[in-house]
């Protein structure tokens, strides 16, 4: 008894040392997961791949000739159709511009520099054309001119699919 007595500091601070390195490994071991490994709940999965679905529909829905058709624009001039083609990119990334909170900065980054490539391509289509020109004209100007949007719109739905299979 007499040796607890006389060592009651020492044990008493070799068990507070024990105790914090104790939670400073176990709070240290909960900080270092990343996020995509704590459990979701299956709401907030099905959130998620919502969003995904949503942003996956925005990319087709923002090609020019798949535009043109769905919103019947064929019998409008160059003019009209580009203002047309414009105006419902943007109003297709405005209704799913809350999205960007479900994705990675660098897949909403893209799909922004996307948005405005398209944008950017069908102005400058355009200008090239002559102002007498046909949508049939401007059609046949956005799928020759459009290698690089078909090359990004690729790679946004790659990363696009990652995610999703990184978190299902």
């Amino acid at each position: 008894m007499d040796f607890f007595i006389e060592n009651i500091l020492y044990i008493a601070l070799f068990l507070t040392v024990f105790t914090f390195l104790f939670l400073f490994v176990k709070n240290k071991n909960r900080l270092s997961k990343p996020h995509s490994a704590t459990k979701m709940s299956q709401y907030e999965l099905e959130v998620k791949l919502r969003a995904y679905e949503r942003l996956i529909l925005f990319l087709d829905r923002i090609e020019p000739i798949g535009m043109i058709n769905r919103l019947e624009l064929h019998q409008m001039n160059v003019q009209t159709t580009a203002s047309q083609l414009i105006k419902n990119i943007i109003i297709e990334y405005e209704y799913n511009i809350s999205q960007q909170i479900y994705v990675s900065d660098v897949l909403w980054d893209l799909i922004e520099l996307l948005k405005n490539k398209t944008i950017n391509h069908i102005s400058d289509t355009v200008q090239s054309l002559n102002k007498t020109a046909s949508t049939e004209s401007l059609m046949k100007a956005l799928l020759n001119n459009s290698s690089e949007n078909k090359v990004l719109m690729k790679q946004a739905k790659t990363i696009l699919k990652k995610e999703i299979r990184a978190i299902s």
